[in-house]
């Protein structure tokens, strides 16, 4: 009996999300590194909760979390992601780092009450977790 060999590419899921509620959290702390000088720092932290429309097996709650970072790195897991996941049950919760100035144009949408919907492409999770591909954000459903 011959078994076949798994391929190495992952499963990829894409999913619409339609946004209910937000939380806006901005935290400020002092940091001490070894070798420099105290510094004050500052980060803005956006929440979302939504549903899935269509359920990730038969999950349907969402929960989004979306923060800056001045400098973006993309690391060395594959495929390469923008995010990830990092629980997938009870409910599927997201953590995307975005551009500065992109995660600025997040936070004027949710102040707005414009931004209402998401779309993600991902990993299939697998031991509670997967890698985000790409994430949007709009203020009407995408197809």
């Amino acid at each position: 009996m011959s078994t076949k060999r798994k391929s190495g590419t992952p499963e990829m899921l894409s999913r619409h999300v339609e946004i209910r509620s937000s939380r806006l959290t901005v935290r400020v702390y002092a940091v001490h590194r070894k070798g420099d000088e105290p510094e004050i720092e500052s980060q803005p932290w956006l929440e979302l909760k939504g549903v899935f429309t269509e359920p990730l097996k038969d999950v349907r709650d969402v929960q989004i979390s979306l923060y800056p970072k001045d400098r973006m790195e993309v690391g060395t897991a594959r495929p390469a992601s923008c995010g990830a996941i990092i629980r997938a049950r009870p409910e599927v919760q997201f953590v995307i780092t975005w551009p500065q100035h992109e995660f600025d144009r997040l936070w004027a949408m949710v102040l707005g009450n414009r931004l209402t919907h998401a779309h993600f492409y991902f990993t299939k999770p697998q031991y509670n977790s997967g890698l985000v591909v790409s994430a949007s954000f709009s203020s009407e459903p995408e197809e």
